[in-house]
């Protein structure tokens, strides 16, 4: 019998005394109330999450409104500065054209010089501005004035030639 009462009492006594703990416990209104409090604690939370979440979303939103405003206007600046860009390059290559142009006229002329028999390349000075040429050093005669005259004017694009040919003495 002794056998049967040590086994009840090691047995049968933990489990009467987590029963009556279970019970206790779900009688006990301080736990009741512990465990509501934890449960409107938790609601709360995650009530207060959720809105933090719409605000976070929220101000997202205006950043991300704001960096799109901010974008269309940095992209329309660098298109009107990509405009004024490409006036002044079409401005500078318009420039280079007629400088160009310019370098090809009195290099022209130049040539048209060395070839004439009557005009001393050597001391004649051209000068090309636009369409218009003036002509400038010493020459032997008046007839190499009309030549040189003459011959800059054949010259396709000259408009006007400016003498300043001086006959030598």
């Amino acid at each position: 019998m002794k056998t049967i009462s040590i086994f009840t009492t090691s047995f049968v006594c933990p489990l009467v005394v987590g029963i009556m703990l279970f019970i206790l416990g779900c009688e006990n209104p301080n736990i009741k109330k512990a465990g509501e409090k934890i449960k409107e604690s938790s609601v709360k939370t995650g009530e207060a999450a959720k809105d933090l979440g719409r605000g976070i979303s929220e101000e997202t939103t205006l950043i991300i409104e704001e960096i799109k405003k901010g974008t269309n206007i940095v992209a329309a600046e660098i298109k009107e500065g990509g405009i004024l860009v490409s006036k002044k390059g079409e401005a500078l290559a318009d420039r280079a054209r007629e400088e160009f142009s310019e370098v090809a006229i009195t290099a022209k002329i130049k040539a048209k010089y060395a070839k004439s028999p009557k005009v001393s390349a050597l001391h004649i000075n051209v000068t090309t501005v636009k369409d218009q040429v003036i002509l400038a050093g010493k020459v032997h005669c008046k007839e190499e004035i009309i030549e040189a005259i003459n011959l800059a004017l054949s010259v396709e694009g000259v408009e006007n030639v400016t003498s300043l040919l001086e006959i030598r003495k």
